[in-house]
């Protein structure tokens, strides 16, 4: 077994890294989407200094990015299980349930994106419901919206 893998695309190689790296720090959207199941949510957004603003929530950012559009990158295993007031959060319309043993993943909308969320199987939710999620900022990634590549 080897310890990198050699993300190509179109023939060109994207990243080559231990497998740790590639699902923590992407170099670009293409990567991210490759490693991670399900995929890691794209979600563009307007940033003005440290605000990012999405279709239905807004966060401020770690720092300034210095790009004005973005997407944020979040992996559904990123989403906090209980919501703080510090924490930057978004609200979920719950459009499919699906119950894995295990996991539990929320497939719904926030604001005009779709959104997919790992949550704990105990959580009593049904379709249709509204989910307040906080969002793991330490795990948050975010993607320059012209050339996709990582920003941080």
């Amino acid at each position: 077994m080897g310890d990198r893998i050699a993300v190509m695309k179109d023939g060109l190689l994207q990243q080559v890294a231990p497998p740790r790296e590639i699902y923590d720090q992407p170099a670009n959207m293409y990567v991210a989407s490759f490693i991670g199941s399900p995929r890691m949510n794209f979600l563009p957004v307007t940033i003005s200094d440290h605000q990012a603003k999405a279709s239905g929530f807004e966060l401020s950012l770690p720092k300034a990015p210095g790009v004005a559009r973005g997407i944020l990158g979040i992996r559904p295993e990123h989403f906090l299980p209980t919501v703080s007031g510090d924490d930057a959060i978004m609200d979920l319309k719950v459009e499919v349930l699906e119950v894995l043993g295990a996991d539990q993943y929320l497939y719904g909308k926030v604001g005009s994106d779709d959104v997919i969320a790992r949550v704990d199987p105990q959580l009593k939710v049904s379709v249709g419901d509204l989910v307040r999620l906080g969002i793991n900022m330490g795990r948050l990634h975010l993607f320059n919206a012209e050339t996709e590549k990582a920003v941080f």
